[in-house]
């Protein structure tokens, strides 16, 4: 039987670093579709926080008549479900753009206090205030690299004897 070995893998994997315990997520800019879930899972984020403000102003409408004791936790649980369902989803896109477990990873040391936390919209932010920089350099690193390959592609494939004489 013949055998054939491929010599040369040129896949990048980069370590995002998520704490200072040492737990890490990987990524690859050059798997095709991480640019697209991380734009796609941004943007569905950003969508889900804008919604919030009018899920709470429709449940303030909705019990602004009723000021009693039970009225008001009711209206409080609703106001506070808006909050949890926003967070549930966010965790379930951040994984799914860097792996299962990047959340968990990312709040360790509130996880270890506190195992039932559900970090809130501001904590999201903040991770992405810290990861989209990143997000944008491993990008733009990616398309220089594909321009420089490109390049010397197709310099293999220009004919070099055929430019045409300088001087007439």
């Amino acid at each position: 039987m013949e055998k054939i070995k491929l010599q040369k893998n040129d896949a990048k994997l980069i370590k995002v670093e998520l704490n200072d315990k040492g737990d890490y997520t990987a990524i690859s800019p050059d798997d095709s579709t991480l640019f697209n879930r991380f734009v796609a899972g941004y943007k569905r984020i950003a969508d889900l926080g804008e919604e919030i403000p009018k899920k709470l102003e429709e449940i303030e409408k909705k019990y602004a008549d009723q000021t009693d004791f039970a009225a008001v936790m009711e209206k409080t649980m609703a106001m506070s479900k808006v909050n949890v369902r926003f967070s549930e989803e966010a965790v379930l896109i951040v994984d799914s753009i860097f792996g299962e477990g990047t959340i968990g990873k990312y709040f360790r040391n509130v996880y270890e206090e506190i195992p039932s936390f559900l970090p809130g919209a501001e904590c999201f932010i903040d991770f992405f205030e810290q990861i989209t920089p990143e997000m944008e350099k491993i990008f733009n690193r990616k398309m220089e690299e594909r321009r420089k390959k490109s390049k010397e592609r197709m310099a293999k494939y220009q004919p070099q004897d055929h430019k045409r004489p300088g001087g007439k």
